[in-house]
């Protein structure tokens, strides 16, 4: 699997904030959102915020079992960008299973990137359905803990 594939090549960690305060969506999303707007590498925040929040409306990134992938091709960024949250108490998500979202991985990419864009959130998605790297994510008592987690998971 090239290195661009993997989601754990694509975290880093002052983009990870696994002690996000927000309880409601639209705040969550902001709050994660900022860890990307803070580091410089989205161009327009508060377009790029706009675009994850339509893309939101179009339809819901609640995946269930306590995890929401937030995403947008964008032309805010010039590289596959990733932002992590974690509320370990959940956030209210409108989620299809109507409950919490604990885990918000969100996801920011070039418009031209579009098969490396799909194959970071297909990988991404397939690696949060195993129940035991979830609890694990959701247990990780640090940022380099998470990130060697799903380093593991993807072997």
């Amino acid at each position: 699997m090239s290195k661009i594939n993997k989601v754990a090549a694509l975290l880093r960690a002052d983009r990870i904030n696994l002690n996000i305060q927000s309880q409601k969506k639209n705040d969550a999303l902001r709050e994660v959102a900022q860890q990307l707007g803070k580091t410089g590498c989205v161009t327009d925040f508060d377009a790029f915020f706009a675009e994850i929040l339509e893309r939101e409306r179009v339809s819901n990134t609640a995946l269930g079992h306590d995890v929401a992938i937030p995403h947008a091709r964008t032309e805010q960024c010039r590289e596959i960008l990733i932002a992590v949250g974690r509320n370990t108490n959940g956030i209210s998500f409108d989620a299809k299973d109507g409950q919490p979202v604990r885990l918000i991985f969100m996801i920011g990419t070039p418009k031209q990137m579009v098969t490396e864009y799909l194959r970071v959130v297909g990988n991404l998605a397939r690696l949060l359905r195993q129940d035991t790297l979830r609890q694990a994510l959701l247990d990780a008592p640090d940022v380099d803990t998470f990130i060697q987690l799903i380093d593991q998971a993807e072997g």
